[in-house]
């Protein structure tokens, strides 16, 4: 490590309770997508304290900002997100992800003034609004990531390695219109709606062996009627189907799956109606900065596996597009397997060893950054190898 290396994780440890108290602060007072005032704030207002220029709110989102220092080019961006799970809290361990950026954060603003460049920390509200319109999504419309040269976070997992790639969502409601009848009187009068999703349902079924194996299709009954002996005139569902291509689930996966409901309800006699509410990408990796990310966490001792698939999804995917982009996920504690956005992750979110795989992402950030800005060439490499 040279000295600005060091001086930089000098400033993380300086701060280390500071930011440990913060993780325990969000991960204690859960807030979920779109009403994260209180996170929000909270980790703005570190930055600001720090000598950040914060804009809040950003892109028109009530809990998200922008906070910046530095000036010029290259403009490099560290992604916090800080939103929690219903009924679950930080089961994926959001508390973590905010504070890491900020611990990165300060690490670069200490030694920013030797070097060029602008940092921004990009604070991205209500990542687990998948189905419908995520936080960064609804930045990225704003314009809030034009003109980045590109973008970093980390995740809290089971293991350390960087991201190969994840799965792109689409998200359908389906809605079936029958004909209400008796159900013991005359049903025959009558066309179920509520077969209309069932059928649904087993035609996906029946569909997934035509389907490449990465490929998730998962459902939830959101009408399913109000009492048991009526012939029901309304039902409906939310489909959810992912993949890793893009193009794949939105040129194949997608429309065989609305064939399913058009064909469950030419068998029921019933109408449906399909919108499409809600579709994020798969993240591009970029192998470039990839390394780099590797090349910080060997130079710190810790240790990372192979660039792997993260069989999960994120808005981060349609970033990834936008501007050369990676991210990587730390071990927390928990044995591989563990049920994920579950309150078993919510516990281990806030553990010691939660606590030092932040500040360890956070020096992982630090130091990529640092390399970012002192090797203009990286940048450049990392556009050649980012889609045109």
């Amino acid at each position: 490590m040279d000295a600005l290396r060091n001086e930089a994780l000098g400033a993380i440890d300086a701060e280390r309770g500071a930011l440990v108290a913060l993780a325990d602060r969000l991960h204690d007072n859960p807030e979920v997508g779109y009403a994260e005032r209180n996170g929000a704030a909270w980790v703005a207002d570190f930055l600001a304290q720090h000598g950040f220029i914060v804009e809040r709110p950003a892109g028109g989102v009530e809990t998200a900002f922008v906070a910046r220092i530095g000036a010029g080019s290259p403009r490099l961006a560290l992604i916090a997100e800080y939103d929690a799970l219903p009924g679950v809290g930080h089961g994926c361990g959001h508390n973590l992800i905010a504070t890491g950026a900020l611990g990165a954060a300060i690490g670069v603003a200490a030694v920013l003034p030797k070097l060029c460049g602008t940092l921004e920390v990009i604070g991205t509200p209500a990542e687990e609004v998948i189905f419908a319109t995520p936080g960064k999504l609804k930045l990225l419309q704003a314009g809030i990531f034009e003109g980045l040269d590109a973008t970093l976070m980390f995740h809290p997992w089971t293991s350390n390695f960087v991201v190969a790639g994840d799965r792109a969502v689409v998200t359908i409601d389906v809605e079936f219109h029958g004909k209400p009848a008796h159900a013991a009187a005359d049903p025959w009068n009558g066309a179920n709606a509520l077969d209309g999703v069932m059928l649904t349902f087993n035609a996906i079924n029946a569909l997934r062996q035509q389907l490449k194996p990465e490929v998730r299709i998962h459902w939830k009954v959101t009408h399913g009627g109000d009492v048991p002996n009526i012939i029901h005139a309304f039902a409906s569902a939310r489909i959810v189907m992912r993949a890793e291509d893009t193009d794949y689930l939105h040129g194949s996966v997608l429309p065989k799956v609305e064939n399913c409901a058009r064909g469950a309800a030419l068998a029921t006699g019933t109408q449906v109606e399909i919108k499409q509410v809600g579709t994020i990408d798969a993240s591009l990796a970029n192998p470039t900065l990839g390394r780099v990310v590797s090349e910080a966490a060997q130079a710190l001792g810790i240790p990372f596996g192979p660039p792997s698939i993260m069989g999960g999804s994120t808005d981060y995917g349609n970033v990834s597009r936008k501007v050369p982009s990676t991210y990587f996920m730390m071990d927390i504690g928990l044995e591989p397997g563990a049920a994920w956005h579950s309150k078993e992750v919510a516990a281990a979110a806030g553990t010691g060893r939660a606590h030092k795989a932040m500040l360890d992402a956070a020096r992982i950030m630090a130091l990529s950054i640092i390399d970012l800005l002192q090797k203009p060439e990286l940048l450049e490499e990392a556009w050649d190898a980012h889609p045109k």
